[in-house]
């Protein structure tokens, strides 16, 4: 190990300690399962395909208070359950009015005052 370490240019006791550590935990909660979450949120969209995350969220809340055995989810798990499996609302893009000008106003004299309102 001697010459390895020395090969690479690192100190033995270093280099041992490496082969021997332990291998790293992963940080933070393991995630949960989703599949019985998916099939309650797809039965509830299947129902009532007009309903978003919010109101999902809020009838499978109060499944969860009917039900004592179900824990009650948050919402922003709701939401990413169904933005990961396709289930969120579509959706319509805003439609703007097309501009009647281009934002220029124009003045017969600068520094002058001017009203737009009629009085």
């Amino acid at each position: 190990m001697s010459a390895v370490a020395e090969a690479v240019g690192i100190a033995r006791p270093h280099l041992s300690a490496m082969r021997h550590r332990p291998s790293p935990r992963p940080r933070g909660r393991p995630p949960l399962p989703d599949a019985e979450l998916v099939a309650d949120i797809s039965a509830l969209v299947a129902d009532l395909p007009t309903y978003g995350y919010r109101r999902v969220h809020a009838l499978l809340r109060r499944q969860a208070e009917k039900d004592r055995a179900r824990s009650a989810q948050s919402k922003k798990r709701v939401y990413r359950v169904m933005k990961v499996h396709g289930l969120l609302l579509q959706r319509d893009g805003e439609r703007r009015e097309e501009r009647r000008h281009d934002g220029r106003v124009a003045v017969d004299l600068r520094n002058t005052r001017w009203c737009s309102d009629g009085l």
